[in-house]
């Protein structure tokens, strides 16, 4: 079982230059975790999931805390953080994972499921020998090669 069997081919990219309105309006409007970013060529640049795009809004040092419970409202920090970012002025080179965990297509599902698992990742790009993008991996792609359903 290869990922080029099981790979996803249809995929949704953006370029650098989008910005993160766009590319969560991309995202939900196809019901997809992530996207890949690729120049003209559709070499990969890099890759950006919801996390990203949720990590620009939220204040760095809420991540030292365990338990977020003592915080009765966090509305005075989401509204002091809304008023401080314009979203359309992040571009999707500033926030996507520049060197993101990439497979070829003769890579094993196997290894690409450990990738995910290890690295808890929610997509694999696949690209080929030039890292041109040639498909996507996803969890539910794993999940139909192992099981044999079928999309």
């Amino acid at each position: 079982m290869k990922a080029r069997n099981y790979m996803t081919t249809d995929v949704i990219t953006v370029g650098r230059a989008a910005n993160v309105a766009e590319i969560a309006s991309t995202m939900k409007r196809h019901r997809i975790t992530g996207v890949p970013v690729v120049d003209d060529e559709r070499r990969l640049l890099g890759v950006v999931t919801h996390e990203e795009l949720i990590n620009i809004f939220i204040p760095h040092y809420l991540s030292m805390f365990d338990e977020l419970a003592f915080l009765d409202d966090l509305g005075a920090i989401e509204a002091q953080t809304m008023a401080e970012i314009e979203p359309s002025l992040f571009l999707a080179e500033d926030v996507m994972v520049a060197d993101p965990v990439v497979v070829g297509p003769e890579t094993s599902i196997m290894k690409v499921a450990a990738l995910m698992l290890n690295r808890k990742l929610v997509l694999i790009p696949v690209v080929d020998g030039e890292g041109r993008l040639v498909g996507i991996m996803n969890r539910s792609d794993i999940s139909c090669a192992f099981t044999g359903a079928t999309a």
